[in-house]
């Protein structure tokens, strides 16, 4: 790398000229204001947009290495290398601070503008509660009137069943002795029922066993009549020899 120390005499004298071109180097990044213009403040009362914000500075901050290092290629051609590359640096440096200090404020706007919906929000979020607070206080008193008309019913309920309570152990006490006599009916019918299917049988069996009786008498009064008739015939029949 070329320096004062061990350049030529002869040289010496095209150093003015040289002089002159690094600081043309130096002035390369001079078209920075375009690109820190572009990540500048926007103009008050207008509605931000962070993220176009947080773009515009890393395109700006891309464009200033850029050009840094465009620079730097260009400070090797020179004579005075290291001041015009210093001097590069220190451009760079300058333009990175700036852009360093709009990326912080970018941040810290974008917070309390966070911040601040989130109290907007909050807010309204109040105002709304509180303005439908008569209407729940009515809803709550409607729903609370509903429940205790409830209460008071079953408690009404309540009490008239307690009341009729004699009365239903009164007509349960007069089924069950109603019913009670109704088997008692019942079963003595079913006795009555079953002692005259019995005297019926019993009739029947004396009914049948007197008319054979009255067969078996007719058949011998039949046959004592035929047997009368037959010797009071033998009797008036003619004797030959008198006797």
């Amino acid at each position: 790398m070329p320096t004062v120390a061990n350049v030529p005499k002869p040289v010496l004298f095209q150093a003015a000229s040289l002089a002159v071109l690094a600081l043309a180097a130096g002035a390369a990044l001079l078209p920075a204001r375009p690109a820190l213009a572009q990540a500048s403040a926007p103009a008050a009362g207008a509605t931000r947009d962070f993220g176009a914000e947080r773009k515009a500075i890393g395109d700006s901050r891309a464009w200033t290495n850029y050009r840094f290092s465009a620079a730097e290629h260009e400070c090797y051609s020179k004579f005075f290398v290291n001041s015009c590359i210093d001097k590069a640096k220190e451009a760079q440096r300058q333009e990175l601070q700036v852009l360093r200090k709009r990326e912080l404020e970018v941040g810290e706007a974008e917070r309390a503008h966070r911040a601040a919906e989130r109290d907007r929000e909050q807010a309204l979020r109040r105002a709304e509660f509180e303005a439908s607070q008569p209407q729940r206080a009515a809803s709550e008193q409607s729903s609370r009137t509903a429940f205790e008309k409830k209460q008071q019913e079953q408690q009404l309920r309540d009490a008239q069943r307690q009341g009729e309570a004699p009365q239903r152990a009164a007509n349960a006490q007069a089924y069950q002795q109603k019913q009670s006599d109704f088997d008692a009916r019942m079963k003595e019918a079913q006795q009555k029922g079953a002692e005259q299917a019995r005297q019926r049988e019993e009739n029947v069996k004396a009914y049948e066993a007197k008319q054979r009786d009255l067969e078996r008498r007719q058949k011998e009064l039949e046959e004592r009549r035929a047997k009368a008739k037959e010797q009071q015939g033998q009797a008036s029949a003619p004797r030959p020899f008198g006797f």
